[in-house]
């Protein structure tokens, strides 16, 4: 039984690892830029994307983690959970606007706007409970990939599942926390995929 649970928990922990927004929406992005776009605008928008959102929000996650403020690096406790959306969402904003600002592609300011909107919602559901963002941000990926590569879409799909059972063998999140962020990354996904395939 002991093998059986240390298994189990291996597995658990190999999933969440892979299905860490952290690094499943950085290698999207980057995959996603350089497969639709020339290499100028796609590096540009990398740069964005990762160099001004990613990399800081990442920067943050561990120095919070490392001086204690965080107890792991999927800031799994609600409250200390508050620091990090008051950290990402402004840069989120910034550059979703400097996107707009500067005539990138709809597609791109659209992808981002809507993942910022998902980032509020979490953060106002987090004063009440806290949300799988792991399932939330694989679930968005997924509508995104509907539009690009349907199925790839139901990979992430299937991700998500995997993903949220994970979450919940690990003890990051309840049932409940893992179908809250379900339905917040399946809302928004959903919404944003209704945008592109109205575009003529």
């Amino acid at each position: 039984m002991k093998n059986n649970h240390s298994i189990k928990n291996s597995l658990a922990r190999i999933v969440s690892i892979i299905g860490h927004p952290m690094l499943t929406v950085p290698l999207f992005v980057i995959i996603v830029l350089f497969s639709n776009n020339d290499v100028k605008t796609a590096s540009f928008h990398t740069f964005l994307i990762i160099g001004c959102i990613f990399i800081p929000v990442i920067g943050w996650m561990y120095i919070k983690t490392k001086n204690g403020s965080y107890t792991n690096f999927d800031v799994s406790d609600r409250k200390q959970r508050n620091s990090l959306f008051v950290f990402a969402i402004p840069l989120l904003i910034i550059v979703t606007i400097v996107l707009y600002l500067t005539h990138q592609s709809s597609d791109t300011c659209l992808t981002l706007l809507f993942a910022t909107i998902l980032v509020i919602i979490s953060q106002l559901v987090n004063f009440y409970i806290k949300s799988s963002l792991h399932v939330s941000f694989t679930l968005y990926l997924a509508f995104i990939s509907f539009t690009l590569y349907p199925l790839l879409g139901f990979g992430f799909i299937i991700l998500a599942i995997l993903i949220g059972w994970s979450r919940i063998v690990l003890k990051r999140h309840t049932l409940i926390e893992v179908i809250v962020g379900s339905i917040i990354g399946s809302a928004i996904g959903s919404i944003m995929f209704y945008f592109f395939t109205l575009k003529p």
